[in-house]
């Protein structure tokens, strides 16, 4: 192996630690209701998915989802992330990953546990690892009580 094939691998290597770092910083400042710190790490031309709640493109639309959707839904998180599956190609990458949630929803104070699969794509800005697509799978959304055997899918609009 060559010093420039070591040097590249590497390189892909600390790649992948940068973009972890990227998504426990998300679930950080998610849990923590950071909205400027948690919409920071997210491209100008960014675009997030999550199915029911709404897709939002840019930073605007990243911001009003935070502030409208997670900070308004939730009094309380836990984002638990695992199993992340790390492509690196140059500046761009995409990534994998669970999810798992507790959670309480504001105003009822009801116990939720949320979980699926994140599927992102990153992009290298200014030597710096961002989201450039973020896409949440839900598996389940189901009260704590319940569980997601019980009821898999519950609507937000019931409670």
């Amino acid at each position: 192996m060559t010093l420039k094939e070591l040097e590249a691998r590497i390189r892909v290597l600390e790649d992948i630690e940068a973009i972890k770092k990227l998504r426990a910083r998300y679930c950080f400042y998610a849990d923590d209701f950071k909205q400027d710190e948690w919409v920071s790490l997210f491209a100008e031309d960014a675009k997030v998915d999550f199915g029911l709640m709404g897709t939002y493109e840019g930073k605007e639309g990243i911001t009003a989802f935070f502030r409208d959707v997670v900070a308004v839904s939730g009094s309380f998180y836990l984002h638990m992330c695992h199993n992340p599956f790390i492509e690196v190609d140059g500046d761009r990458a995409r990534g994998r990953w669970y999810f798992e949630v507790p959670a309480t929803l504001r105003g009822t104070e009801q116990a939720l546990w949320l979980g699926g699969k994140y599927e992102e794509e990153y992009v290298k800005v200014r030597g710096e690892w961002k989201f450039k697509f973020l896409r949440a799978v839900f598996d389940y959304m189901t009260p704590y009580e319940a569980g997601w055997a019980k009821t898999p899918f519950w609507s937000l609009q019931t409670s």
